[in-house]
């Protein structure tokens, strides 16, 4: 096996005028490795990004402060580990980071339905009887 050069030919008549070096195989690379337009394995892949998993951190703890969105907490558990993994396992912080966003919607999703049960059941309705807070202080 000759790794560069021609094959030989058993019937003796060698390599004809205008045949090139390579044959089925296409160009082979220089000693230098691909020249540029070759093959080779292109640019470097970008660093890690972290913004969404930190966006998905900031949403899950508003959600949990202003709204008192229980339903969130896993949601900033999800995002805090995805952080933390962002440089050490890109692939896995990108998961976290998407059950995040999942665990947000789904947290708002359950609020506005909580919402919705408290209204059906009148939790929201004023009980009207004629004495409020300020009456009651008054007397």
């Amino acid at each position: 096996m000759s790794y560069g050069y021609p094959p030989k030919d058993p019937y003796g008549q060698g390599r004809q005028y205008g045949q090139q070096y390579g044959g089925q195989y296409g160009p082979q690379p220089g000693p230098y490795g691909p020249q540029p337009g070759q093959y080779g394995w292109g640019p470097p892949p970008p660093p890690p990004n972290n913004g969404a998993a930190l966006a998905a951190l900031i949403a899950n703890c508003v959600l949990t402060v202003l709204c008192c969105g229980i339903f969130a907490i896993p949601g900033i558990i999800t995002a805090a580990m995805a952080l933390n993994r962002v440089h050490t396992d890109p692939v896995s912080a990108k998961n976290l980071t998407m059950w995040s966003w999942i665990i947000f919607g789904a947290a708002i999703v359950l609020s506005i339905a909580a919402v919705v049960v408290m209204a059906a059941l009148g939790v929201f309705a004023s009980s009207d009887s004629g004495t409020d807070y300020y009456d009651a202080l008054a007397a």
